[in-house]
C-alpha cells in the first residue's frame, strides 16, 4: 500500500499529478523553503530581555534587572567555520598574504637591531629623565611608535618565516603567538574586561599587526583564530592588521542578595573584611611615596596573567588619603562617609558623561546603564553588602552583564535615559 505518492512525486489513487511538486501550496509544504539553521555558539549570542523593562511582580522584588540566561557555549564543540561574527565575509573578504620582504634587508635588520634597539632604549629612559626634571607638562605626539622598540625588531623565531616565505613557517610561528594572546584577553575578561553589548554580553578583542602574519594572510590567521572559538571581524581588518574577536553572554544569574536583606555576617564575601594592621598603616603612608612610581612603570610596562594583579597589589600595599581615617580607626560611621565621598565622585563623573558617548548601547526609546566600580579598598571594612545598600539609596544596582566579584571590587549600574 502506497502512503499517499508514487516514485517520480506523483500522488496516488488515480490523482492527477502536480505541476510544481515543490512549489508552495495548501496540501504540502515547501521542504525547501526556510530550513532551521544549526545553532551557532559562537554566532550571534542569543538576545537577552530588555534590561531597562519594568520586571514582572515577584513574591520576593529583585532592585535590579535580570537577563534571561543565554545558551551557554559547548566548550568541547569546535566552532564551526561558517559562523562569523555579523556578517559573514564573502570569499576574498579578509587581506591574503603580503608582499615578501627582500632577503637581503630583512639580514641586515636582524643584524643591526641587537645594536640600534640598546641604544634606542637607553635614549627613551634618557629623554624621560630630561622630562621630569624639567617638569614638562605639555603634549605629546599623537601616536606611541616612538616608544615600541619592538615594534622594529625581528626575533629570531619570525626570522626563517621572513626569509623562506612559505605559509606554513608563518602559521608555525603564528600560532603560539596567537593562542598567548588569545589566553590574555579572555583572562581580562574573566577579570571584568572587555566591552559590553547591548544585550549584556560582553566582547572583547585581539588585534595583530601585518609584520607578525606577513606571509599568511588575514584570511589564515581567522582560520587559525576559529580553531579557539573566534572569529575575524572584516569592518576592522584592513591592510595593516587584522582584528579578531569573541562575544561572552551575559552571566546567567546574580547570585547576590538583595540590599533588603539582613547584613552579611563579617567574613563572609559580602560582609566586612579583615583591615590592616593600624600602627602599619602610617608606614604605608609614608613609604608609598617612594614605591608607588615604580608600581604606576611597572603597570605600564609589565603585562601579568592575571589582570587585576596589580590592582590588587595596589590594594593592599597602598592607602588613600580619603580611606586613612576609615581603616586605621575601622569605624563603621568612617566607613559610611568614605563609601558615600567615593560614590558622589564617582557618580558625579560618570553622570556628567553625554547619552550620545553610549552609543550602540542606546535602546531604541534612548534609555542606557551608567555603569562605575567601586574596589575594595573603598568598603573593606563596611563590607560589600553594606557599599551595595548605600549604593542602592541613590538608584545604584548590581550591574547585571558582570558576574559579582564581592570580594574584589562592585560593579554598579543605573538606568537613565537621554
Amino acid at each position: 500500500m502506497t502512503n499517499g505518492q508514487e516514485s517520480g512525486g506523483a500522488p496516488g489513487y488515480g490523482a492527477a499529478p502536480q505541476q510544481n511538486p515543490y512549489g508552495q501550496g495548501a496540501h504540502a509544504p515547501n521542504p525547501y523553503a526556510q530550513p532551521v539553521p544549526p545553532q551557532q555558539p559562537y554566532g550571534r549570542p542569543a538576545a537577552a530581555s530588555n534590561p531597562y523593562a519594568q520586571p514582572a511582580a515577584d513574591p520576593q522584588p529583585v532592585p535590579y534587572p535580570r537577563p534571561v540566561p543565554p545558551q551557554q557555549p559547548d566548550a568541547a564543540r569546535r566552532p564551526d567555520p561558517a559562523a562569523r561574527f555579523e556578517a559573514a565575509p564573502q570569499p576574498g573578504g579578509f587581506p591574503g598574504p603580503a608582499p615578501r620582504r627582500n632577503r637581503a634587508a630583512v639580514l641586515l635588520q636582524f643584524l643591526l637591531q641587537w645594536i640600534y634597539a640598546p641604544l634606542w632604549i637607553l635614549g627613551l629612559v634618557a629623554v624621560f629623565v630630561v622630562l621630569i626634571l624639567a617638569d614638562y607638562s605639555g603634549g605629546g605626539p599623537d601616536s606611541d611608535g616612538w616608544v615600541r622598540v619592538n615594534r622594529s625588531f625581528i626575533p629570531p623565531r619570525r626570522l626563517r618565516a621572513e626569509l623562506t616565505g612559505r605559509p606554513e613557517d608563518w602559521e608555525r610561528y603564528v600560532t603560539p603567538l596567537l593562542e598567548r594572546r588569545i589566553a590574555a584577553a579572555e583572562a581580562t575578561h574573566a577579570a571584568g574586561g572587555g566591552t559590553v553589548q547591548p544585550d549584556l554580553g560582553r566582547e572583547v578583542s585581539v588585534g595583530l599587526a601585518v609584520r607578525l602574519y606577513r606571509g599568511l594572510g588575514a584570511d589564515g590567521v581567522v582560520r587559525i583564530a576559529e580553531r579557539f572559538g573566534w572569529q575575524g571581524v572584516p569592518n576592522g581588518t584592513d591592510a595593516e592588521q587584522v582584528r579578531l574577536v569573541r562575544r561572552f553572554p551575559a552571566p546567567a544569574a546574580l547570585a547576590a542578595p538583595s540590599p533588603q536583606d539582613p547584613p552579611a555576617a563579617p567574613g563572609t564575601p559580602w560582609g566586612p573584611q579583615p583591615t590592616r594592621f593600624a600602627l602599619l598603616l602610617p608606614v604605608v603612608f609614608l613609604l608609598q611615596i617612594v614605591y608607588v612610581p615604580v608600581y604606576g612603570l611597572l603597570t605600564f610596562w609589565v603585562n601579568h596573567p592575571e589582570p587585576d594583579r596589580w590592582e590588587r597589589w595596589g590594594a593592599r600595599w597602598t592607602v588613600g588619603p580619603r580611606a586613612f581615617k576609615a581603616e586605621f580607626t575601622n569605624s563603621p560611621a568612617a566607613w559610611d562617609r568614605h563609601i558615600r565621598r567615593i560614590l558622589k565622585r564617582d557618580a558625579t563623573r560618570e553622570l556628567a558623561r553625554p547619552a550620545d558617548g553610549y552609543g550602540p548601547l542606546l535602546a531604541p526609546d534612548g534609555t542606557f546603564l551608567r555603569r562605575i566600580t567601586l574596589h575594595r579598598a573603598t568598603y573593606c571594612g563596611a563590607g560589600a553588602h553594606r557599599a551595595l545598600r548605600i549604593a542602592a539609596e541613590e538608584g545604584w544596582v548590581l550591574d547585571p552583564a558582570y558576574a559579582p566579584d564581592p570580594v574584589n571590587s562592585l560593579r554598579l549600574c543605573r538606568a537613565d535615559h537621554r
